[in-house]
């Protein structure tokens, strides 16, 4: 089944015209294009989509993301459709201070429309942290820097006659947040904010933003076994897309399958997105934000001191197990309590999400854990099966 690569190799002969209108597929790749490594380039203030990936071509690996921006970037720098597009204002704005990794990037459509391409989230330990601290925080630093940056978009190009917003990933949640915030004037520029494979909300968040409003001229698409796209919720319908492979591999945008000038739609989420959605609403619901806070300040600081990115965890998950398994051992008494009901809500929530969506693999391990007499060592039993497993393979 074709790609986005084989989008962009059928239609990248084509610019943006009547004839050859904007389609999702095309808002895919422009909210992609904020995840470029734009900082390791030297910028003119004359810049096009394809000035820039032209450079990028010469690129090794280490600077991109994923395995796909690499085939990405030649593709754009060979399309007419993409290649002219100007390029201005791009920011990166990491904080570790703030807990924020914030990355944008404003490209100019055809007629004085604006699109503005929300960076997802990088390699960084920060960025995955940010991430995290949605699930007991409105308003983190990167929407707060979202918003800002659209209405300083607004500000410099005041010729400006509609403004789209996207982004990939976190990127996705960024753009949709910084629509329902605009105020209420500019709000009707807004065409379009798409968000692919994006967090959502809390009920509290839409309860008191914009949603019902924009709601027509929001576009999410979530791939079949969405993870991240299932954190918080969606006021918004969403399309759930194919994706050619499985499970936690789908979020990368570009193994979703395309039809010419569409995503292909899948019936249903998968049942493993189900699951994870279900059992986030179930702990969210059995615990408060401070006591999630607690938790993940816990095992952020154990991480950071034992790793400088995620892929220092792939590689070696003893890096993570091997301190979280002693700092469980000398947690005070106070602190033990509040990670004993995160957690037992947390396997509680899954246990009800299992029934709701059907039996797992997991079921019988997780329910040992969940009804054991002494939970604390019962955790110790987890993790020792899980150093024991990751040893296994890597033997």
């Amino acid at each position: 089944m074709a790609d986005i690569f084989d989008y962009l190799a059928w239609r990248g002969d084509l610019p943006i015209c009547e004839a050859a209108p904007l389609n999702e597929l095309d808002f895919a790749v422009l909210a992609r294009f904020s995840n470029l490594p734009f900082y390791d380039v030297y910028h003119t203030g004359e810049e096009t989509m394809g000035s820039f990936c032209r450079v990028m071509e010469s690129f090794p690996r280490e600077p991109f993301q994923i395995d796909g921006d690499v085939p990405f970037v030649k593709l754009i720098a060979a399309s007419r459709r993409f290649a002219p597009l100007r390029v201005t204002d791009y920011v990166k704005d990491n904080r570790p201070e703030l807990e924020m990794q914030f990355a944008a990037v404003t490209i100019h459509l055809p007629g004085d429309v604006l699109f503005l391409s929300y960076c997802g989230t990088d390699s960084s330990l920060l960025g995955w942290k940010e991430n995290l601290n949605m699930s007991f925080q409105d308003d983190i630093p990167a929407q707060c820097a979202a918003l800002s940056y659209a209405a300083k978009a607004l500000k410099t190009y005041p010729e400006t006659k509609a403004l789209y917003l996207g982004g990939h990933s976190k990127g996705g949640n960024l753009a949709a947040y910084a629509s329902v915030c605009l105020p209420e004037k500019y709000r009707p520029m807004v065409l379009g904010a798409y968000s692919f494979d994006g967090p959502g909300f809390s009920q509290k968040f839409i309860a008191e933003h914009a949603f019902e409003e924009m709601a027509d001229r929001m576009y999410t698409f979530l791939p079949e076994g969405s993870v991240v796209g299932r954190v918080l919720e969606h006021a918004e319908d969403f399309e759930v897309v194919k994706s050619n492979v499985s499970n936690l591999l789908q979020h990368d945008l570009y193994t979703w399958m395309v039809e010419p000038l569409r995503l292909v739609r899948a019936e249903k989420s998968s049942d493993g997105s189900e699951i994870f959605y279900n059992s986030v609403r179930h702990l969210l619901e059995e615990t408060t934000p401070k006591q999630r806070e607690l938790v993940l300040a816990g095992v952020y600081s154990i991480v950071t001191a034992n790793a400088s990115k995620p892929k220092d965890i792939q590689d070696d998950f003893s890096v993570l197990i091997q301190p979280l398994y002693r700092e469980v051992r000398t947690m005070s008494r106070e602190d033990w309590q509040v990670v004993t009901q995160v957690f037992r809500a947390f396997l509680d929530a899954y246990v009800l999400a299992v029934r709701d969506v059907g039996m797992s693999k997991y079921y019988a391990e997780i329910n040992e854990l969940r009804t054991a007499d002494n939970f604390q060592e019962a955790v110790y039993t987890l993790m020792n099966r899980a150093m024991s497993a990751w040893r296994g393979r890597n033997s």
